[in-house]
């Protein structure tokens, strides 16, 4: 009994520690702004490659009212050429059909015609059995 306790107390410091090394753990890196497991250097290179990549790119602070605008007429264009490719939108094709569904209908007569020849044939099958097995009447 005394050890199944101590077992107890050693599960929960346990678990107490897990849970305050989980929640420093998180925190650790956001005390200097760079990820963590990188280098003062390797976070400027970083950063510097990034802006590069916006400026080719003309994005973020780099852009301009003529690019965004491209921009969004690509997408347009893009959303467009999707729809047409999919029948979405304005491109749907919508078939007319009638409200009677025929194949439905043949599923449902050839399962009823099914259910009446078993009906059918087990009634003659077991009349036939119960002809030749009449008993006399006997009065006493």
């Amino acid at each position: 009994m005394y050890s199944s306790n101590k077992i107890k107390a050693a599960g929960a410091a346990l678990s107490v520690a897990f849970l305050f090394a989980v929640a420093f753990a998180s925190t650790a890196g956001a005390g200097n702004g760079r990820p963590f497991g990188m280098t003062p250097q390797q976070w400027k290179a970083e950063q510097v490659r990034g802006d590069a990549l916006n400026r080719y790119y003309r994005l973020g602070r780099y852009s301009t009212a003529s690019t965004q605008q491209d921009a969004a007429r690509a997408e347009t264009v893009r959303g467009e050429a999707l729809n047409r490719y999919y029948h979405l939108g304005r491109y749907a094709v919508i078939e007319a059909s009638s409200s009677f569904q025929w194949s439905a209908a043949g599923i449902g007569a050839g399962a009823m015609l099914g259910a009446i020849i078993l009906v059918g044939g087990s009634a003659v099958a077991i009349r036939r059995r119960s002809v030749g097995k009449t008993s006399a009447l006997t009065t006493t």
